[in-house]
């Protein structure tokens, strides 16, 4: 019997971040055709024709990263696998605090630019009626927020002393109705 699918690599092993190139035909017409990699942390579907090439960049792996090809055709699923030994480039400590601190920082900065330029086209959008809305709520935010900040006024009466009346009855129901 004829094999359907065929898959080939370049290379058996390589290094984090040097690339393979990976090639692969079907032989039969599928129905679909998806080129799995899975490095054991990430796993990555796309899908590909009939027969093609493809360069794909070795990431960190679990010391290997699985190429499967997968067809189905009329309704079997057909599978052809191939592994690649990664060797993962080993850092120091010290280089990958600095390195992921900086990481953290570009994406900090990236994702400050984006809003700031999602805000600025959202006001942009906006109708005059709109903006003069807007500030004013933020004018009376901003002063809730003051008076909440400061606090209550404190009286000027120094004294603890409560005074107190003592009402009849008849009085209470007669200041009911003034």
């Amino acid at each position: 019997m004829k094999k359907k699918l065929s898959l080939s690599t370049n290379k058996k092993s390589a290094a984090e971040g040097e690339f393979i190139d990976v090639e692969w035909n079907c032989d039969a017409c599928p129905d679909s055709l998806l080129l799995v990699v899975d490095s054991g942390y990430n796993c990555h579907t796309m899908p590909v024709a009939d027969s093609g090439t493809t360069r794909i960049m070795m990431s960190r792996s679990k010391r290997k990263t699985t190429i499967t090809l997968k067809a189905f055709i009329a309704g079997k699923r057909i599978s052809e696998s191939i592994s690649v030994r990664v060797k993962n480039i080993k850092r120091s400590r010290a280089a990958k605090d600095v390195g992921g601190m900086k990481m953290r920082k570009e994406k900090l900065y990236a994702r400050w630019c984006v809003f700031r330029a999602q805000v600025k086209y959202w006001w942009l959008s906006l109708k005059k009626w709109q903006k003069a809305l807007w500030i004013a709520l933020l004018a009376l935010w901003l002063g809730m927020l003051v008076v909440a900040i400061n606090g209550e006024p404190k009286s000027s009466d120094t004294s603890n002393k409560v005074e107190t009346t003592s009402l009849t009855e008849s009085e209470v129901y007669q200041n009911r109705f003034v």
